[in-house]
């Protein structure tokens, strides 16, 4: 189902980044057209995950695309899509970010037993399932699994006291380019004054950009990506 909510709210600054001002109609559009199509940036992401059957990840990144692409969209125009409005896109948009993020960090522990990945995953998919029920807008519900889950690397790395078979210039350029892209995530908490949320679609470009070089970091699954 598509349809349009009755709202009130719809021309509010807040909307669009115009502060006080009403947010014009035009104004409402651009913001849903940019910063839904910012998300197709993650594309080549995708081909890089999919190549190294990396089945789990993939499909998240799938479900990250489309639930924050519809939540954009959702947001400043006040439609409703398959009956969910923009809160609830939002807060599908949350685990899937979360679980992008979890997925990342397993990845860069390298295990060599399969089945430690896949409890671990799991696990961390259901925490995040109960915190985003406990309270989508609290930002520790979003923070304490990712939180969680970069220790995941350290952790594994302790017990062998030496550096990770990593690529370390796809290490460097990618959490560079995530440095970025928090930067603007940062920027872009004040809705009030993003104009047309530009922050936060930037936010969606450095991210997609970096999790190209993050995915392509350890060394024996790019063998593999190379090799297919």
């Amino acid at each position: 189902r598509f349809g349009k909510v009755a709202a009130t709210d719809n021309n509010m600054g807040h909307k669009c980044g115009t502060g006080a001002r009403a947010c014009e109609e035009w104004e409402l559009w651009g913001t849903a057209i940019l910063n839904s199509s910012s998300n197709l940036l993650v594309l080549p992401a995708l081909r890089v995950l999919y190549r190294q059957g990396l089945r789990f990840e993939t499909m998240f990144a799938i479900l990250g695309l489309i639930s924050s692409s519809l939540y954009h969209f959702c947001e400043p125009l006040g439609v409703i899509v398959l009956n969910m409005n923009d809160g609830q896109w939002h807060r599908l948009d949350n685990v899937a970010a979360i679980m992008c993020f979890v997925n990342l960090f397993v990845y860069l522990s390298d295990f060599r037993e399969g089945w430690i990945d896949e409890y671990l995953k799991y696990l961390m998919l259901g925490l995040t399932l109960m915190l985003q029920e406990s309270g989508p807008w609290q930002l520790r519900n979003t923070l304490v699994p990712i939180f969680i889950a970069a220790s995941f690397p350290v952790l594994r790395c302790i017990p062998e006291v030496k550096k990770p078979d990593y690529d370390w210039r796809n290490f460097s350029i990618g959490w560079g380019l995530m440095g970025v892209a928090f930067v603007f995530f940062a920027l872009g908490l004040d809705d009030a004054h993003d104009y047309l949320r530009c922050y936060h679609a930037a936010w969606h470009v450095f991210a997609s950009a970096s999790s190209y070089f993050l995915w392509q970091i350890v060394l024996s699954h790019r063998y593999k990506f190379h090799m297919t």
